[in-house]
Order: C-alpha cells, then structure tokens, then sequence
C-alpha cells in the first residue's frame, strides 16, 4: 500500500547509512508541520526510533478508527 503522502527528513550519517542520532515521532511531527499538517507525535507510531538511512511506512492513527501510513524517507544531511 503506497503512502500518498510522503515526507524527507534529512540527518547525518556516517558509514554503512547509520544515522548519528536517530529520527523519533517528534522530527517526523515537525516534518509534517513544514507541510502544514498538525499532527500530534503521539499518534505517530513509530515503534523505534529510525537509526538508518531509507524508506520508511509509519502510521499514524488520525482516530481512534483511522490509520493512515505515511512515508518518511530519511535522506543524507
């Protein structure tokens, strides 16, 4: 299932794509807002941090009945 909506985080890296630090629901909460989307990062379900360059699908549950799945491609700062 392709996400519609997709949004870049960019971080530094250092070899094998590992991330110095990691991206929390709070950088992808602050991703959206650049996009105009308030979303809250406790309805962003990421169950780890995202310590590593790529594509990732995260959910995030709108309503209690309403889940949608974004991309979040973490990018080479």
């Amino acid at each position: 299932d392709d996400a519609r909506l997709v949004v870049t985080v960019a971080r530094k890296a250092g070899e094998q794509d590992q991330l110095f630090g990691s991206v929390t629901a709070q950088d992808i909460s602050e991703a959206l807002a650049q996009q105009n989307f308030t979303i809250d990062r406790r309805k962003i379900h990421l169950e780890d941090p995202i310590k590593q360059l790529g594509e990732y699908r995260v959910p995030i549950r709108l309503h209690r009945e309403v889940t949608v799945t974004i991309g979040v491609n973490v990018v080479r700062e």
